[in-house]
């Protein structure tokens, strides 16, 4: 299963190189990716919510939202998956950013656009609909930049949306991607273990 949902990523993404290339946006999507970074934008949208009586509410929501959405990507999901950025699997593409140096699945930045641009449609529809602009454009420059691939993207859609709206359905989904790999890795580590024993046996 994993292997064919690589093989469609990798797909995709090619695609994208090879239709959307340009010069226009080799300047600009390094810059969107660039105000997303430890979800930065979206903390400043927060810090001015806070000091507006009217959205001080939304302000509160966001900082859960955001941090929740932190702690899930960063020290649940990427080292519990470990998947690699498709630009340390496919080094031969040319990069306009710097390579990351942490894992690729979900998108950290995806989700937490996501999870933001909702609070915010759901404190002002005029506003959430700019909001969603930039999420969307923040999810499309992961992509053009070759640092993650569209299940990473489409994963943090999901949970930023989730987060901000079914807090329990995140939770849910973290625990369900917790068993799965652990039994993914038990299952290697018994393969291993087996092909150890088999060798020794031959010796």
């Amino acid at each position: 299963m994993f292997d064919r949902i690589q093989t469609i990523d990798i797909k995709m993404l090619r695609m994208i190189q090879r239709n959307f290339r340009c010069s226009l946006f080799d300047a600009v999507m390094p810059y969107i990716s660039l105000v997303g970074n430890v979800g930065a934008v979206w903390a400043t949208v927060m810090v001015v919510f806070f000091l507006m009586p009217h959205y001080r509410e939304a302000g509160v929501v966001m900082f859960f939202v955001l941090a929740a959405c932190g702690v899930l990507t960063n020290f649940v999901l990427k080292p519990l998956v470990a998947r690699p950025s498709p630009c340390h699997t496919y080094p031969d593409q040319k990069l306009l950013v710097n390579r990351p140096t942490d894992y690729s699945f979900p998108s950290g930045h995806t989700m937490s656009s996501f999870g933001a641009a909702l609070i915010i449609f759901h404190a002002n529809h005029a506003l959430g609909i700019v909001a969603f602009t930039f999420a969307f454009l923040m999810a499309f420059s992961r992509l053009y930049l070759f640092v993650h691939y569209p299940s990473d993207v489409l994963t943090g859609v999901v949970l930023g949306l989730s987060a901000a709206s079914e807090p329990l359905v995140l939770v849910f989904a973290a625990l369900c991607a917790c068993v799965y790999c652990g039994k993914t890795r038990y299952r290697r580590g018994e393969e291993e273990t087996t092909a150890g024993v088999g060798e020794s046996g031959n010796g």
